[in-house]
């Protein structure tokens, strides 16, 4: 599976996975800058569970059967973005999407879009105030 990030920018990261040209899914990581709450604790772990310094939502949209090579890849692919974070919780949460993320490539207008169709998918508002920031590593 392929991937590209799309756009990085100070509290999200997003990728698209492809195969032979196809989008295969779309990965989230929104970064909360606050510890985790103790439901989501007993929700995925143990009873006594104490938050790390730092939650980051981790989503990832599906557009075709998930097969368990798929999952595998997804988790171990996010695994190594975050493995060298000391203090973090998160899950992946994975989740089927009809629609591909078309945008009009590379308008202003076009990343316009993307931004808003991926606001309405994951349910975050992302902020990229400057388009011309797609052409640094960091968007604003």
């Amino acid at each position: 599976m392929d991937f590209e990030r799309l756009f990085i920018t100070k509290e999200s990261e997003f990728f698209r996975f492809s195969e032979e040209g196809n989008d295969m899914g779309y990965l989230l990581l929104f970064d909360t800058f606050s510890k985790t709450s103790d439901k989501f604790g007993t929700l995925f772990l143990e009873d006594n569970f104490e938050p790390n310094e730092n939650h980051i939502v981790v989503q990832y949209a599906y557009r075709s059967d998930l097969t368990d090579m798929d999952r595998e890849f997804i988790l171990s692919f996010v695994e190594g973005l975050l493995s060298f974070k000391p203090s973090i919780d998160y899950v992946v949460d994975f989740f089927y999407v009809e629609q591909d993320l078309e945008f009009d490539h590379p308008t202003n207008r076009g990343f316009v879009e993307l931004v808003e169709k991926i606001n309405r998918l994951f349910n975050r508002n992302i902020m990229i105030n400057d388009f011309q920031s797609f052409n640094n590593i960091l968007q604003q």
